[in-house]
């Protein structure tokens, strides 16, 4: 078993190094609009790598400035991993409730008694600190990676299949800082029981609906999706299916547009979004950190953030909390994004 599980690790990280490492070519699709220094800062520095279309939108005191390449206010995107931030926020707001407390293990929400993950604590999930790997590597899972390299959505489990998942994962260095997307599928999956619910009903109640971000939704299935739906590509350029993310979805799910998007930085930056002290650092074990966001030091300033990506969008939101401003920038095409969205946002 030790030596399958290292042949199927090996698989995995040399699939995504094979992608992240394709040459790309720089472009923009025209046209572009916008507020015109946006349009040719963002233009600058998105351009580097290769890009389809983009959306930036940028939030401070004055108003909101948006810049577009090739897309609008209203374009769809999805913002994969940046739907951890809802429900990061969701998990503060079901502890302020009395719903859950941070010390709640997940075995007492879901029928995972027995396996080594039900004594996780959700604080544990929503601080990536659970020993959850990064995805369980079961065989299904090894199958999905193949779906990944071959172009097609990898994560069309339901809550069963999920669940059974977990079953046998391992827990490695319980305690300290390893990201994990099945950790946050199941912390999402973990609130929504706890609130007699199903997640998707939990996130549009208590944030959606709230927030008024109308254009913002989570599709579980393919049967979810209009025919149209929005389309983007991966780093070899490949037109990439929707994902829509199932059991997934309160680790990736989300579709939004940059108007909406604006709008969530915007509350952010109010801290009127319900559980937006899951930004604030805290002391989780011995590190500082925030739940799920990144607080990180650039050019004399800290920066709060968090990207997203999933087979041909990526996304990134970067919060100058001090500075009561923030940056949203939405792509249909995967490369790197965070230190985009930092040079943008510190240059403005």
């Amino acid at each position: 078993m030790l030596r399958r599980t290292t042949i199927l690790c090996a698989l995995f990280c040399a699939c995504v190094l094979t992608a992240v490492t394709a040459p790309a070519t720089s472009a923009l699709a025209p046209p572009s609009s916008g507020d015109p220094q946006l349009v040719s800062l963002a233009g600058h520095v998105l351009s580097r790598t290769y890009r389809e279309n983009a959306s930036v939108a940028y939030v401070d005191a004055s108003g909101t400035r948006f810049a577009h390449f090739g897309a609008a206010d209203d374009t769809e995107y999805e913002i994969g991993s940046l739907t951890k931030t809802f429900t990061a926020q969701l998990f503060v707001d079901a502890v302020a409730r009395g719903e859950v407390r941070e010390d709640t293990t997940v075995g007492e929400l879901l029928p995972l008694r027995g396996a080594p993950v039900a004594d996780v604590t959700l604080l544990e999930l929503a601080t990536h600190t659970s020993g959850l790997a990064q995805f369980p590597m079961t065989t299904d899972a090894v199958v999905a990676v193949g779906h990944w390299v071959s172009a097609t959505n990898p994560f069309t489990y339901d809550r069963e299949a999920l669940l059974q998942q977990v079953q046998s994962a391992q827990l490695g260095s319980r305690g300290t800082y390893a990201y994990s997307t099945v950790g946050f599928a199941l912390l999402g999956q973990a609130l929504a029981a706890a609130a007699g619910t199903d997640y998707p009903s939990l996130l549009r109640e208590r944030m959606l609906v709230p927030l008024g971000l109308s254009d913002t939704w989570l599709p579980l299935t393919a049967a979810d999706l209009p025919a149209d739906a929005t389309r983007g590509f991966d780093v070899l350029h490949r037109s990439q299916e929707p994902w829509p993310l199932d059991a997934y979805a309160p680790a990736g799910g989300l579709r939004s547009t940059a108007a909406d998007m604006a709008g969530y930085v915007r509350q952010l930056i109010d801290g009127t979004v319900p559980g937006s002290a899951a930004m604030d650092q805290r002391w989780i074990g011995n590190t500082y950190r925030a739940l799920t966001w990144s607080v990180v030091p650039f050019e004399g300033r800290e920066y709060t953030l968090h990207g997203g990506a999933t087979g041909g969008f990526q996304c990134t939101v970067v919060l100058d909390r001090r500075g009561e401003r923030g940056l949203v920038i939405l792509t249909n095409t995967i490369g790197g994004l965070e230190q985009q969205g930092l040079d943008i946002l510190s240059s403005l």
